[in-house]
């Protein structure tokens, strides 16, 4: 199996051209999800071998964008707010341009629902239909599920329901075919509901819809921990990961579940956060090959 690493929030502050080799000479990792921020991407990362591929996440940018601009978002009810959005992922879309251009390989990018509250279907199903109008080439523009607002709770990211993001796609695909489809994030979807089964049901939904593009793994906890308060998205490591928080729901029975519902078609990967400080480049690359471990199944 080979996989796409998140490895952003797992980086050390120095030394990253050292981490990125260490993490190349893992050879489950065929590439990287890379991070758009709120007004640009980082060039290619020093020690990352040239023949990885991408996936382009815009989640950082979306989010502090959205800090900056209540009404900012792809499904967003407000002109300005949606425009704003387009106008952001156009930004997007001339960095994989750039990437491409260097002779990267960007197999997706990922979008997301926002605002919230007041994330709109048809708002959202416009905006993705007139950015699947843009020259993406060979790149997939995907969707990103979040958790949605949840009666009596204060959610993390607050975007569409599962059940309308699935159907935004759906039609999107009868119309453009695999260019568009639905990512689950392990810990997103179980972040909506509180429950570790909901990752593989929604992983087995979207397959079933025929919107399955990809799964990343990304845990999440009920217990404050050091990574912060309680169902935080800030991507814990999988429970069997030396130096997780023993509260980690994400857990190796749970990663094969969701393998299994998800079948061969989707790209496979992982996203987990590591302390700023205290590790050595080499404790990182251990701890994010633990990981790929878990995945494969060893």
């Amino acid at each position: 199996m080979s996989l796409i690493v998140g490895a952003y929030p797992a980086q050390p502050a120095g030394s990253q051209q050292e981490f990125f080799r260490g993490l190349a000479a893992v050879p489950a990792v065929r590439g990287l999800e890379l991070p758009y921020g709120p007004h640009g991407g980082n060039p290619w990362p020093a020690g990352a071998p040239a023949e990885w591929a991408a996936v382009v996440t815009s989640i950082p940018g979306t989010m502090q964008r959205l800090g900056a601009s209540a009404a900012f978002g792809l499904a967003s009810p407000d002109a300005g707010g949606r425009r704003e959005a387009l106008e952001f992922v156009a930004g997007l879309h001339a960095y994989v341009l750039s990437l491409k251009g260097e002779g990267r390989q960007v197999e997706a990018v990922e979008l997301h629902s926002a605002p919230h509250p007041g994330a709109d279907a048809a708002m959202f199903r416009a905006s993705l239909s007139e950015i699947l109008g843009w020259d993406w080439g060979t790149t997939r523009v995907l969707v990103e599920h979040c958790d949605a607002p949840r009666p009596g709770g204060r959610p993390e990211k607050g975007f569409l329901p599962f059940g309308e993001e699935v159907e935004v796609v759906r039609s999107l695909v009868e119309q453009v075919g695999s260019r568009v489809g639905l990512v689950i994030n392990w810990a997103r979807s179980v972040i909506e509901t509180r429950n570790p089964d909901t990752a593989a049901e929604h992983i087995a939904l979207a397959r079933e819809a025929g919107v399955l593009a990809g799964v990343m793994f990304s845990g999440c906890s009920p217990d404050a921990t050091e990574f912060g308060y309680p169902w935080i998205d800030a991507h814990l490591p999988a429970v069997e990961v030396e130096g997780a928080p023993p509260g980690s729901l994400l857990n190796r029975a749970g990663i094969q579940w969701c393998l299994a519902a998800a079948g061969t078609g989707p790209f496979i990967g992982f996203k987990v956060g590591l302390p700023r400080e205290g590790l050595t480049v080499q404790d990182r690359v251990d701890r994010l090959r633990q990981m790929c471990a878990l995945i494969e199944g060893s």
